[in-house]
Parts: C-alpha cells; structure tokens; sequence
C-alpha cells in the first residue's frame, strides 16, 4: 500500500469515527424508583414508559411521551376525573340555587316570611300528632286499667283488650317516630333558611 493510500484510509476512518461519535444517541428516563437514568442503549422495560433522545451535547432532539400508566395512576387519574365531575356538577347545582333564590325572593323579608310560614306549618303538624298521642295515650290507659282489674279478679286477660293494648303501644311509638321526624324538620327550616338568606345578602352584595 502507498503513503497516498495509507493517508487517505486513516483519513477515512477517522471520518467514520467521528460521524458515528457525532450520531450517537444518549437516552434518559426515569426508573421505578424516581431516579433519572442515561444509557445509549433504551431497556426493552422503559417501553411505553416515557424516555428523551439526546444528540451528543445533551441537547433533546426526541422526546417519547409515556403511553403504559400503572394501576395506580390509572386509580389517581380516575379519582381526578371524578372530583373534577363532582366539582362541574356542584358548580351547576349552586348556580340553579341562586337563581331559583334570587327569582322567589325579592328581600330579606319575603325570605322571613317564607320561613316563617314553613314553621307555622310544621307546628300544626306536630299538634295534631299530639293530639293523637293523647288519645293514643288515653287508650293504652283504659286497656292497662282493664287488664288490671282482671287480674285482681283472677279472670284471664280479654284478648280485645289485650289488642287494644297492643294497637295503643304501636300507634304511641309511630307517633313518636313522626313527632322527632317534625322536629328535625324544624331545625332543617331555620337552617336552610338561614343559609339562603346569608347567600341571598351575598349575591345582592355582588350585583351592587
């Protein structure tokens, strides 16, 4: 081989060195545990996990975005979605609210009123309920006197007494039940009015 030759062929090969050192590609991902890592070798693993392409000065020339999610950020991104919904919805049902508010009441007043006429309402309730547990009262009264004198009589108990009894005790603890029903009832009237007159105040405030 000649000088000529020689020459030209180390030429050429540090050529190919060079544009192969130049093309060479450095990968950098992020492993399970967090930590960034950089190979010029991508593991089969990080497939679909999201990795960037660097050239030789570090610069990003690719970037791959994550397309595999494990179950966990799949549980999150659901968990996300759902807030994000229950968010949407709780927005649009608080915009109905206010509207409806400010379309039925004009002033503090006819919220007073209204308020005061649910009250009125609940308090006629509860007195006819207490009318019926006097009579209901009165009945379990009369069957446990009944009762009573047959025993010291020594004569067996009547069954229509004894379901007489029985029908008063059942209607007292129905009547019971309805009676807390009226007075939870009660305590939901002045509350929800009390919040829509805060709110009422609040979006009047606004409008100013």
């Amino acid at each position: 081989m000649s000088r000529t030759s020689s020459t030209l062929l180390i030429l050429l090969s540090a050529t190919l060195i060079s544009v192969a050192h130049a093309s060479a590609t450095t990968y950098r991902w992020v492993d399970k545990n967090g930590k960034v890592q950089y190979s010029d070798v991508m593991p089969s693993s990080q497939a679909g996990k999201g990795h960037a392409e660097l050239d030789r000065y570090g610069r990003v020339i690719k970037e791959e975005r994550r397309s595999i999610m494990t179950a966990q950020e799949i549980e999150q991104e659901r968990q996300a979605i759902a807030q994000q919904k229950a968010l949407k919805l709780q927005r649009q049902q608080q915009q109905r609210r206010d509207k409806a508010l400010l379309s039925t009441y004009t002033s503090e007043k006819e919220i007073a009123l209204a308020r005061d006429r649910a009250l009125e309402l609940e308090s006629l309730n509860i007195q006819g309920l207490q009318t019926r547990m006097d009579s209901a009262a009165q009945k379990l009264a009369e069957a446990n006197t009944k009762l009573a004198i047959s025993r010291n009589e020594g004569k067996p108990a009547s069954a229509t007494i004894l379901q007489m009894r029985e029908e008063a005790q059942s209607e007292l603890a129905q009547i019971s039940n309805s009676m807390n029903l009226r007075t939870k009832a009660i305590e939901n009237i002045h509350k929800r009015f009390e919040e829509d007159e805060k709110r009422f105040l609040e979006l009047k405030a606004s409008m100013r």
